[in-house]
């Protein structure tokens, strides 16, 4: 029943914060440029938290829960909890360093402080929150690797395929660095995500137990 009702509360959250992104005037160059939203990490991580929430909180109490068990728990390793962390290191990360490269002044006009965190801090902490109450076994070595590493891969085909079709960078940073800049750049990125991965792994295992030896303390 704890499972379910988290589940349903993160699906309702994610989708209010999108809806509410919706509401912004597409008034960006960002925003008008070729693939719109869904060419940002961001975007992919708001929406793969909607549908990885809305499978959960559907599939939690079904017949077939012990068999979605394994995939919910690869998704989640692999995907929800290193990209959630991804994105808000990278974001905070480049913004601090330079914040045209990732998010230019001018669009404080659109984007609102609450948003911006809602996006680029919070998902950190609920992704951390669902570590904490619901356990996940942890995926085979080789293979969560795999996936992670072909999910990156599935990113960068996409903004690779965006600049070529489109002639537009996802992020400013890729249009300031020549192409062995770009290389470099992306083999971090990608180096970084399976590092996140390695962490979540251990990390969400201590705030299982961590909550776990709590409760029992009641």
């Amino acid at each position: 029943m704890r499972e379910k009702s988290f589940y349903n509360a993160m699906f309702l959250y994610h989708v209010f914060v999108v809806w509410y992104r919706y509401q912004f005037p597409m008034i960006s160059d960002e925003d008008r440029t070729f693939a719109g939203r869904w060419k940002f990490l961001t975007h992919w991580n708001a929406m793969l938290q909607i549908a990885y929430y809305l499978a959960c909180g559907v599939l939690v109490n079904s017949s077939i829960y012990e068999r979605w068990e394994p995939v919910r728990d690869q998704a989640f390793h692999i995907i929800i909890l290193p990209l959630s962390v991804f994105v808000s290191i990278m974001f905070w990360g480049l913004y601090l360093y330079d914040r045209d490269l990732v998010f230019p002044a001018h669009l404080d006009k659109v984007v609102t402080p609450f948003f911006n965190h809602q996006k680029h801090s919070a998902v950190v902490l609920w992704t951390f929150l669902e570590a904490a109450i619901v356990h996940h076994d942890t995926p085979g070595h080789f293979e969560g690797h795999v996936i992670a590493a072909l999910f990156c891969a599935s990113y960068l085909t996409v903004v690779l395929w965006v600049h070529a079709a489109g002639g537009v960078w996802a992020y400013p940073i890729l249009g300031v660095l020549n192409w062995a800049g770009k290389a470099v750049f992306s083999s971090i990125s990608i180096g970084v995500y399976v590092a996140f991965y390695r962490v979540g792994l251990a990390l969400s295992g201590y705030l299982h137990n961590l909550s776990f030896n709590v409760a029992k303390l009641d």
